[in-house]
């Protein structure tokens, strides 16, 4: 592993102060394979209005790429580079924050970003209150490429309908049944140092940032949410949060199940156990749709012996005959009569509805009827049956 933090320069982060002493906040970035996105978020920590911050990026993979991104930047003294084998996102993050002097401990993606008052709002409430242990907020979303915004935020998405109001105080409950915090919030180094850090060695490591803010509450933490929109969070499909390979999934819902439930039984609390209930029911139904879905996109028709090999349809059953009395009674019914009388509730007793109307084909139909084919328990209505016929009669006289 190598660290290079040499360097000098202006400050390049407009009306910001750099005060002397160690840094208030440390940023924490780990870079694999993130050239094309890393300069955007060195520039967005560099943006800051509140200056007594430092930057450590770890180029995750001695990439070049990654390494020259940082180089570009290191006019300014606070942005450091820390180099080493590929140790995946969690080895990356801890490699940083063994290297951060900061009293507060900010994890920063490489692909994301924060707002320039990121700082200066969140140290309001770390500063104004020494037992506050972490501030998250709330997202912007966007995608790429072009930096395009979404329309919901992250707390939105995450079913959060209104912003709260001041900086609440967070409980086991509030996270089980609602928005995981955002990950990128300032937390206080003692507070790190005595939970492992977010990305400690656990058996669900997907789910590292949920389990962490978990961790911290029942460790008797005060953690807080306030509704500022401080972040920008950039949405991938097939990311390890929103994956699209089936098992992937799976075993992203496992873990989070897995964390939550260890959460409620570690709280003692009813609260904790009835929002456990809750997402659990929508968690089995949401699953259940999704399963069905896959195992109807990858099912195979059945091919019929005999031919060419196309899948075809099964073979309709044949359609029902109609019938009737040899008296030609009782008259045609349709199903969707709700009295005993020969009537249909449609008008008449060839159902006014049918094809054909009262003086109808043999065999004619309700147009609730969708035809042979079909199930009888899918059927509305049921063939009627030929309209009685009085017999001939001469002419008087």
């Amino acid at each position: 592993m190598t660290t290079s933090s040499d360097g000098g320069g202006p400050d390049r982060a407009a009306g910001s102060h750099v005060p002397d002493g160690p840094p208030a906040f440390s940023f924490l970035t780990t870079a694999y394979k993130a050239a094309d996105t890393l300069g955007r978020t060195i520039d967005a920590v560099l943006a800051q209005t509140r200056g007594d911050w430092e930057l450590v990026v770890v180029d995750n993979g001695n990439d070049d790429a990654v390494a020259a991104v940082v180089e570009a930047h290191r006019d300014d003294a606070r942005v450091h580079l820390v180099r080493q084998e590929n140790k995946g996102a969690v080895g990356g993050v801890r490699a940083a924050a063994e290297h951060a002097t900061g009293r507060y401990l900010v994890v920063l993606n490489a692909d994301d970003a924060v707002t320039p008052d990121f700082c200066a709002r969140t140290g309001e409430v770390l500063d104004a209150d020494p037992g506050v242990a972490a501030v998250t907020c709330d997202a912007v979303q966007f995608v790429d490429p072009g930096q395009q915004l979404l329309a919901r935020t992250y707390l939105q998405t995450a079913g959060l309908a209104e912003a709260p109001e001041g900086a609440v105080r967070l409980g086991v409950a509030d996270i089980i049944d609602g928005p995981c915090p955002y990950y990128s919030a300032p937390i206080r180094r003692e507070v790190w140092d005595a939970l492992g850090g977010m990305g400690h060695d656990t058996d669900a490591p997907v789910v590292h940032d949920l389990e962490f803010w978990l961790r911290a509450i029942l460790a008797g933490h005060d953690v807080r949410l306030i509704g500022d929109r401080l972040g920008l969070f950039r949405l991938e499909r097939g990311s390890e949060s929103r994956p699209l390979d089936p098992e992937a999934t799976e075993e992203f819902e496992r873990q989070r199940e897995l964390v939550l439930r260890r959460a409620a039984d570690a709280a003692a609390d009813p609260d904790a156990r009835e929002a456990l209930d809750r997402v659990l029911r929508r968690l089995t139904y949401q699953q259940a749709i999704r399963r069905a879905r896959v195992a109807f996109s990858q099912g195979t028709p059945r091919r019929r012996a005999g031919t060419s090999g196309r899948p075809t349809r099964s073979a309709r059953p044949p359609a029902r005959a109609p019938w009737w009395s040899p008296s030609g009674w009782p008259p045609a019914r349709c199903r969707r009569s709700t009295r005993s009388s020969a009537a249909c509730r449609h008008a008449s007793p060839a159902c006014a509805r049918a094809t054909g109307g009262r003086a109808g084909r043999a065999g004619g139909r309700c147009d609730e009827d969708p035809g042979p084919g079909l199930a009888p328990d899918r059927v509305a209505t049921e063939r009627l049956r030929p309209a009685r016929r009085e017999p001939l009669r001469p002419p008087p006289g």
